[in-house]
């Protein structure tokens, strides 16, 4: 079982944590396209903040950022006017403001799945925040910060997170994929 003490997860096989940036860019290109205006950028910031050494956690929030608007605006059509950029911008702040707030929540010292579930939810108030703060200089529907929007988004990032967490425990059960800062992760 992993320990509060062994995080963020430290590769111990070359390349793991490349990969893992790799498969969530790939993972928010996939994400993009099911829930276009809703990728769950709160979820990949939150698991890459636990998973990942801070800098690899960065690059995976740009990579992904990035893949989301690569796809937005060449595979989506999404309309190619100042808004839209200032909101594909104002998404990629919040993105690494949810980052921010998760790699924060690593300095308390809680057990594991309270680290995870904090990480998460402090991701979420950062992202919601700052998009939230956006609108006050941004065009917004009147009802994108409404209690079922927000419930919306809440349950995308919450089962993403879910997915995200439950493939890297698969990967860290085929032994030796990662290590903590002390010791071995025994799966």
């Amino acid at each position: 079982m992993l320990e509060r003490n062994q995080l963020p997860l430290r590769p111990a096989a070359p390349g793991f944590a490349a990969t893992w940036v790799v498969f969530i860019a790939g993972v928010s290109v996939a994400l993009s396209l099911l829930f276009a205006c809703v990728t769950p950028f709160v979820a990949l910031a939150a698991v890459s903040a636990v998973v990942l050494p801070q800098r690899m956690a960065v690059m995976a929030v740009l990579l992904a950022w990035l893949a989301n608007q690569m796809v937005g605006y060449f595979v989506l059509g999404y309309p190619q006017t100042w808004d839209s950029y200032a909101w594909g911008l104002a998404i990629g702040i919040a993105a690494f403001a949810s980052l921010a707030a998760a790699l924060a929540v690593l300095r308390l010292s809680a057990d594991l799945p309270a680290t995870m579930a904090a990480a998460f939810l402090a991701g979420f108030v950062a992202y919601e925040g700052v998009l939230f703060a956006a609108t006050s200089v941004l065009p917004s529907g009147d009802d994108a910060f409404s209690p079922s929007v927000v419930a919306n988004v809440l349950l995308i990032n919450a089962l993403a997170a879910i997915g995200l967490v439950g493939l890297h425990a698969a990967a860290a059960a085929g032994r030796g994929l990662v290590a903590g800062r002390r010791g071995t992760v025994q799966a």
